[in-house]
């Protein structure tokens, strides 16, 4: 008899035991998150950061991600962002990607613009001129009664076109193709004076050494009446 109490005994402690730690083991799990996956400390804006922005390190803060949630586009350390310019606008508690800054070295000025130029065989210099060459333009007078006069000096070539719109990369197969430069307002208004003025030639410089020689061509007086004057596309300065 005592031994079947005993036993009894037993199993009931066990039961009250195991239904114990059940009920521990469910608390403790809905309470507190069982996860050892690794975190990692991310780069989030701090407030709305504007297009053109340059990032301080007031603009930003830090966010935990688990490593399942963690991107390439993702910066954990501050410097990689702090001095960098924003290319598109970036919201309160937003990421801070990576593609969406812009270092320093790649800025360019507030009026500088990307412009395409054609040219032909020849005035590629028979594909001399590729990606990355540096160049003078000249012009030609149309009545070919002067020497060339020079408009702009070391230009950056910043690719080279097919007659497709395709980057060629070293040499055109197409006889016609065209050049891309970034020119700021001012040697705008000279190109496309030049441009009206009379043709167009490039010289390549032979390595990035050579010094600029001075820019001689001057726009004409007769150009401020012109319609592309009038209708502002060429603006006042270096009349002759």
């Amino acid at each position: 008899m005592n031994k079947r109490i005993i036993i009894k005994t037993t199993l009931i402690c066990i039961g009250i035991f195991l239904i114990l730690s059940s009920a521990g083991i469910y608390f403790f799990s809905a309470k507190y998150e069982l996860d050892t996956e690794k975190k990692y400390h991310v780069i989030v804006a701090e407030a709305d950061i504007p297009v053109g922005s340059i990032i301080t390190e007031n603009m930003i803060t830090y966010k935990t991600v688990k490593e399942s949630g963690l991107t390439p586009h993702m910066l954990q350390n501050s410097e990689q962002a702090i001095g960098m310019k924003v290319l598109s606008p970036i919201l309160k508690g937003d990421y801070i990607s990576g593609y969406n800054l812009l270092p320093s070295d790649k800025w360019h000025k507030d009026d500088e613009r990307t412009i395409i130029l054609t040219v032909d065989m020849e005035d590629r210099l028979a594909n001399l001129i590729k990606k990355g060459s540096v160049i003078d333009i000249k012009v030609l007078p149309e009545d070919r009664k002067t020497l060339p006069k020079l408009v702009l000096s070391r230009i950056m070539v910043s690719d080279v076109l097919d007659e497709n719109g395709l980057s060629s990369g070293d040499a055109i197969g197409n006889r016609k193709g065209y050049i891309i430069i970034v020119l700021d307002s001012e040697q705008r208004n000279r190109i496309y004076a030049a441009m009206q003025y009379g043709k167009l030639m490039y010289e390549l410089y032979c390595d990035s050494t050579q010094p600029r020689e001075i820019e001689d061509f001057v726009i004409p007086k007769e150009f401020y009446t012109a319609p592309a004057y009038q209708a502002g596309i060429i603006k006042d300065g270096g009349a002759n």
